[in-house]
């Protein structure tokens, strides 16, 4: 299997970790020479796409089309008005209440759902992702191992694996203490005051770009500390992994107090009024300050979730009503009628939608999930053969193909469809293996074996210049 020094040391670290056979043929780079040389942006992103995957893997992360859509977009808006290295940004949310964040190295940053439930507009949520972005493009991960003597890269990604895998299994991180790297690896990770405060002073910037009040950042910072009351033993994860200090606080608010009021921007958004009702309703949360609308919303999601399609109905055909074109009434109201027995309108419903918005990714996801529901295995796989030779870059277009090849049968389409998945996402050890597997599919069809060789080749050229 394609290996590079990085993807290597990660999987020996997630090795460790999970109890899998080890590899003996890794080389580590040498530290204590400058970022790029130990870590580059490119091995960031192949570092970081590996984690995330053995973070899904293991059902860590809460899969729901519209909230993926709400957290991603608010990435990109977040990451295209920041400064330093670009990533395309991955944002996932962690089955998790406990209030934290953090960046994975390559643009992956992993939002729990306990902070999600605590911010209580989309400014305060946006101050803590612009943060979490703002280590990222400064590459502060790939800085910090550069400056560390006696410490290892293997170490590194395998304390970087263990603080995700152990936030969904607390054992996971157990395993990286028993396997003798977390010490080592917790100094190696550790942001420094230098760190936080860029971080804090890039984070407003980025904020004041992208029309978004960077008040909520220093409000949000200022109630985890007041809930946690000064109390080591009640002091919430976000500030473990960033300290908040008084110096911290006081920066932030003098540099705040520079901006004109005109120039504050959007505090919240009914999207993301919706994402944290939605997700309070998937969590079976409840007691959260919402608005009369929110709190409908909540209740409907919350019903649809527990299998109740007749009160979920009932609860959001008024939303849908006075909003038939918003995505968040609409899609689970289709899925609901769907579920009752009402196909006719619930298709009705999704014709609408798609007309509304064409190439929607998050419709096609549904419009796959739905026909597979029902059986309908060629026509999903037709439809999402045309989503993608429309958008062939589009990585969710792609993954829905994927599941549609293999619900039809189609062992070669499914695994060279789910290698191209990984390709876009940088996980190119994942992208090689099941491009591998689809090839040995391929061998009466010498186009395909050109096609799948043709990516094999992108792949190993991308590698190599990791390891120049």
């Amino acid at each position: 299997m394609l290996m590079t020094r990085p993807m290597r040391a990660l999987l020996l670290g997630l090795t460790l970790l999970l109890g899998q056979p080890a590899m003996a043929d890794y080389r580590l780079p040498e530290l204590g020479t400058p970022a790029d040389t130990v870590l580059s942006p490119e091995e960031e992103r192949q570092i970081g796409a590996e984690v995330f995957e053995k973070l899904r893997a293991r059902g860590g992360v809460i899969e729901d089309a519209l909230l993926d859509s709400y957290l991603n977009d608010l990435g990109v808006r977040l990451m295209s008005s920041a400064s330093g290295t670009r990533f395309a940004p991955n944002l996932v949310i962690v089955d998790n209440p406990t209030i934290n964040a953090f960046t994975v190295p390559g643009g992956h940053i992993a939002v729990f759902s306990g902070l999600i439930l605590t911010a209580e507009n989309e400014s305060e949520l946006s101050g803590v992702i612009a943060h979490e972005i703002a280590h990222a493009t400064q590459r502060h991960i790939a800085h910090m191992v550069a400056a560390q003597t006696g410490h290892n890269l293997t170490a590194i990604a395998g304390f970087i694996a263990g603080a995700l895998l152990g936030a969904v299994d607390p054992q996971l991180g157990a395993a990286v203490a028993t396997a003798g790297m977390a010490g080592a690896a917790q100094n190696a990770i550790n942001y420094t005051r230098m760190h936080e405060r860029e971080a804090d002073r890039l984070a407003l910037d980025t904020l004041q770009r992208a029309d978004i009040d960077p008040r909520g950042m220093i409000s949000f910072f200022e109630k985890l500390q007041r809930r946690a009351g000064g109390s080591p033993s009640r002091q919430f994860e976000f500030l473990r992994t960033h300290p908040m200090t008084a110096e911290r606080i006081s920066s932030i608010k003098n540099r705040i107090a520079l901006i004109p009021a005109t120039r504050f921007g959007q505090t919240d958004s009914q999207a993301f009024r919706l994402a944290r009702a939605r997700l309070a309703g998937l969590e079976g949360h409840s007691g959260l300050e919402l608005d009369d609308q929110a709190e409908r919303y909540r209740r409907a999601v919350a019903a649809q979730r527990n299998g109740r399609h007749d009160q979920a109905v009932e609860l959001l055909e008024p939303l849908h009503e006075r909003q038939p074109g918003n995505r968040w009434f609409a899609l689970p109201l289709a899925r609901a009628l769907n579920d009752q027995g009402n196909r006719s309108k619930a298709d009705r419903i999704l014709d609408d939608l798609i007309a509304l918005y064409p190439g929607d990714t998050t419709l096609l996801r549904l419009e796959v999930d739905w026909m597979l529901d029902r059986g309908d295995t060629e026509t999903a796989y037709r439809r999402a053969r045309e989503a993608v030779e429309a958008r062939p870059d589009d990585p969710e277009a792609v993954l829905a193909l994927s599941k549609a090849a293999s619900a039809a049968g189609r062992p070669m389409d499914h695994h060279e469809q789910l290698g191209r998945y990984f390709l876009l996402r940088g996980n190119l050890v994942a992208a090689h293996q099941e491009l591998e597997t689809a090839y040995t599919f391929t061998a009466d069809n010498p186009r395909a074996q050109a096609r799948i060789d043709s990516l094999l080749n992108e792949i190993e050229r991308r590698a190599g210049q990791t390891d120049e």
